[in-house]
């Protein structure tokens, strides 16, 4: 995959691997999320509707520096979880990673995505929606 290739990921570019059974799906409907579809007339600008889930939060990620958004993500009920899936891009496939490597690298991830992206833990209980413009991360739990 080329994305894999950018410099940023080529070092751990071999923890990436396809889900296959979400072949031309994307997290939201993978998962069947309730999406945004004119994301651009909210001054929300993701694609997940949040407003959906019955537990919702938001972290302004650029006012923490990477070392302390790191330890929350450690503490947080995602590290419970062996793997994630998430798509580098909007369109993009369906990537699963170790949710050690995701959290261990999540910034050259975003550096790569540009614009964000929506993450899930494997079994669909835990997302994230990683937003680069507004600089904030949606979930349904608490980093």
């Amino acid at each position: 995959m080329k994305d894999l290739e950018h410099p940023l990921l080529a070092p751990f570019a071999t923890d990436f691997s396809l889900v296959e059974e979400a072949r031309g799906k994307g997290i939201i409907e993978y998962f069947h999320l309730a999406q945004i579809k004119n994301y651009q007339a909210t001054s929300y600008l993701g694609n997940i509707a949040w407003d959906t889930f019955e537990t919702a939060y938001n972290l302004e990620w650029d006012i923490l520096d990477v070392d302390d958004i790191t330890a929350r993500l450690k503490k947080s009920l995602l590290s419970e979880h062996e793997e994630v899936f998430l798509q580098l891009r909007y369109g993009k496939p369906i990537l699963k990673i170790s949710t050690s490597s995701f959290i261990a690298h999540w910034d050259e991830i975003l550096y790569q995505s540009l614009e964000g992206f929506p993450l899930a833990t494997a079994d669909g209980t835990l997302f994230l929606e990683w937003l680069n413009n507004p600089k904030s991360i949606y979930s349904n739990f608490l980093i």
